[in-house]
């Protein structure tokens, strides 16, 4: 769960650099475009380690 947590929260902080504007709506939408980011990764390096 840590390592997914690490993801999210590089992510997010990502997307907040990126954007031009910080509204509510703008954190709602990243913070879940980083979740799908972070188990994506997560899924990516198991899939490589188990090799």
């Amino acid at each position: 769960m840590g390592e997914v947590l690490a993801w999210w929260a590089a992510l997010l902080v990502l997307w907040l650099m990126l954007i031009s504007t910080v509204s509510t709506l703008e954190w709602v939408v990243g913070a879940c475009a980083a979740g799908v980011g972070a188990l994506a990764a997560r899924a990516g390096r198991r899939a490589v380690s188990d090799r």
